[in-house]
């Protein structure tokens, strides 16, 4: 295997010469690169790029941390990160759990995207005072280099829950995902101020985790033990709202004849369902984008501005 000192012997270089031409450092004239190149390729040198990573101080990957590999929303997300990042050059490096934590302690990339709910603030924060920008997915962290960007949830949620009154329902219930995460919290925000706004009384919470099996396991207690249901499920999100349409049919319940759902998020499969769900369309496959072309604006030190995603409200038939 040729080393870069044969590169060096064969051209007639210094073996620095050989390394600031092959990091493309303008100090070396474009004749002494080209050769130096040209004798590189003819012997078959190919540089580390670790340690052209590291005289660079760059590694060209975007370490994007999820809380799981799983679920809808994700997959959209990392599409529309993958895409762009590409179009500037960047390898996306996912990871989840203690893996994430430590990546982003070793600063093992260029910045960060945070979307895992696990990864503590003082984490982020501590991070990013070593010069690394990091953003900040559906939670709010003031800190240098670290740059925010949300889902306008609670907006949208109070659209959907003015529509859901304007319809009729009374025995309106609110269904939780994962207590204290952003999205969570707005959304429920949101619900409360259009029921505040309009002077009616919440017939009940229901605490889930954001997940299909969670809802369906909610309406199943539910009615397993007879407690009286409320004429309308206003979930946090779609998977949520599946899990209880799912079991509403399961038990023979008509959806929304007795009852009503409603999700957010507007997965794929929200418009499959049977009955189609009532929901909030957000794409996030072009947050995504948004997102990765934010972190390389960041990286290069640009300056940025706070836009946040904006949801519309897709009403279908589930009430």
């Amino acid at each position: 295997m040729a080393t870069i000192k044969d590169v060096a012997k064969a051209a007639g270089v210094s073996i620095s010469t050989v390394s600031y031409a092959m990091n493309e450092d303008p100090r070396i004239p474009a004749k002494t690169a080209d050769k130096v190149r040209e004798v590189a390729r003819a012997i078959g040198y190919y540089p580390s790029a670790a340690a052209r990573n590291l005289k660079k101080r760059s590694t060209g990957t975007i370490l994007v941390a999820i809380s799981d590999f799983g679920g809808p929303v994700y997959a959209a997300l990392l599409e529309g990160i993958h895409h762009e990042l590409q179009q500037h050059g960047y390898t996306m490096v996912v990871s989840t759990g203690r893996s994430s934590t430590n990546l982003l302690k070793e600063r093992s990339s260029d910045g960060a995207i945070v979307a895992d709910i696990h990864i503590s603030d003082e984490t982020i924060v501590k991070t990013a005072k070593n010069a690394t920008p990091m953003i900040v997915l559906d939670r709010k962290i003031a800190a240098a280099n670290v740059h925010e960007m949300t889902i306008e949830n609670a907006a949208a949620m109070r659209e959907l829950t003015v529509r859901v009154i304007a319809a009729g329902y009374r025995r309106i219930a609110f269904v939780h995902g994962v207590g204290g995460t952003y999205d969570n919290t707005t959304r429920y925000a949101g619900f409360r101020a259009a029921m505040d706004a309009a002077g009616a009384a919440v017939f009940a919470e229901y605490q889930g985790n954001f997940t299909k099996p969670s809802g369906r396991a909610l309406i199943d207690g539910l009615l397993v033990a007879r407690a009286p249901l409320p004429d309308m499920f206003v979930c946090a999100n779609d998977e949520m709202a599946i899990g209880i349409i799912d079991g509403l049919l399961a038990a023979g319940r008509a959806v929304p004849g007795e009852v009503g759902v409603s999700g957010f998020d507007d997965i794929e499969l929200a418009g499959y369902c049977r009955p189609p769900l009532s929901t909030i369309r957000v794409d996030h496959s072009a947050w995504g984008r948004d997102i990765a072309a934010t972190i390389v604006a960041l990286i290069k030190n640009e300056t940025v501005g706070s836009a946040s995603q904006v949801g519309t409200v897709v009403i279908r038939e589930s009430f």
